[in-house]
């Protein structure tokens, strides 16, 4: 006789992935699941909106898990998982607690590491003030160049490109006369997004003032110092901000690729292991970006939603990138005669199926430019 017990479903993180995955569980299995949720921070956060504080544009949402676990019956337990015992289907908390599961999902995201010693790195977890100082030097004179440096490697690079635009506005606002660019391994702007957002960002480049150096690999010296490869060349800036490159998080009992990624099918299975799933950028999935993260959720909670007896379709995950990119100036909503290209219906910085409405995001997002694109 199957078991009437629900199944006990435990999700690791407190991110986006994390987030959406409890939430499309709770809307499509209802009480035929049991959640638990093991987040190491009491609040969840839409950092995607971190590049706005600077320039006083916007302000980073917070909510708290505990209302999660409210709105959804979930458990929350403060803690991290440290590894995975498969075979007994438990993992081990950094408190020592093990606990027990029908299915896992891990939600642990990435671990961003600074490309370049020498470069400002924004990560999205810096306060204001970090980038503020270099605002400051531009403003008044102390800076004259910065480039803006997308490193090899894992990223994403969408904030900085919302970096160099919102500091161009700013600065220029001020009448101050600065050099400012974007040195990128992309052969154009954003080009992820395809050839015609791609140019509708190469005009607001245009527009700011911020050139665009593609094709170009940015590399650091024993010194320190940063070259342009293939030449070997100094960057010649004054200053540089780069992205981060992202590691996996490389849990003990989960098989992961040499750089610590989770390796998962179509519908999020970890490869090489049962009843273990991951979302969001702790995956190899080579774009790390939220709203993608939210869609490899919902593809997770659809299968388990189903295996706990729910009456859904496990559709797999299937991709499409949609971006809001913040320019810090009202754009024109004509280019060169032509509409702007608005591919999709992306109103929300982050676009989670059920993470934007437990947001409360209507979408009423200014000074942004909407991209996507389907990746296949």
């Amino acid at each position: 006789m199957p078991s009437t017990d629900p199944l006990h479903i435990v999700v690791a993180g407190g991110g986006v992935a994390a987030v959406e995955t409890v939430l499309a569980l709770h809307e499509l299995a209802g009480e035929r699941v049991k959640i638990t949720l093991v987040a190491p921070q009491p609040d969840f956060e839409v950092r995607a909106l971190r590049t706005a504080e600077p320039f006083a544009a916007d302000h980073v949402r917070r909510r708290s898990l505990a209302d999660l676990a409210r709105d959804t019956g979930a458990e929350l337990v403060a803690s991290t998982v440290t590894s995975v015992d498969p075979e007994r289907r438990a993992v081990r908390l950094a408190t020592g607690r093990a606990l027990h599961y029908d299915a896992l999902v891990l939600a642990l995201g990435a671990r961003p590491r600074p490309a370049f010693a020498r470069a400002l790195t924004f990560a999205g977890d810096e306060p204001a003030t970090a980038f503020g100082g270099l605002l400051a030097d531009l403003e008044e004179g102390w800076t004259r160049s910065v480039a803006f440096v997308v490193p090899p490697g894992a990223t994403w690079p969408l904030p900085l490109y919302e970096l160099a635009l919102q500091t161009a506005n700013d600065v220029r606002g001020m009448g101050a006369d600065v050099s400012l660019r974007i040195v990128t391994p992309e052969s154009a702007p954003l080009a992820i997004f395809g050839a015609e957002a791609s140019a509708a960002v190469q005009t607001l480049l245009d527009e700011a003032g911020v050139g665009f150096i593609g094709d170009t690999y940015v590399s650091a010296d024993e010194r320190g110092r940063l070259l342009d490869a293939p030449l070997g060349l100094p960057l010649g800036d004054e200053r540089t901000v780069a992205l981060p490159v992202m590691e996996g998080p490389a849990l003990p009992g989960v098989p992961s690729d040499g750089a610590g990624f989770f390796a998962v099918d179509e519908h999020g299975a970890v490869r090489g292991v049962t009843d273990v799933y991951a979302a969001g950028d702790g995956t190899t999935f080579p774009i790390k970006q939220g709203g993608l993260a939210c869609q490899q959720a919902d593809a997770i909670a659809a299968v388990l939603a189903q295996r706990a007896g729910a009456e859904v379709d496990a559709t797999p995950f299937k991709p499409v990138l949609r971006g809001r990119l913040m320019t810090g100036f009202k754009a024109s909503h004509q280019l060169d005669g032509h509409p702007r290209p608005v591919l999709w219906s992306a109103e929300r910085k982050v676009d989670g199926k059920y993470l934007s409405a437990w947001l409360g995001d209507n979408g009423e997002k200014r000074d942004a430019c909407t991209l996507a694109i389907p990746l296949g």
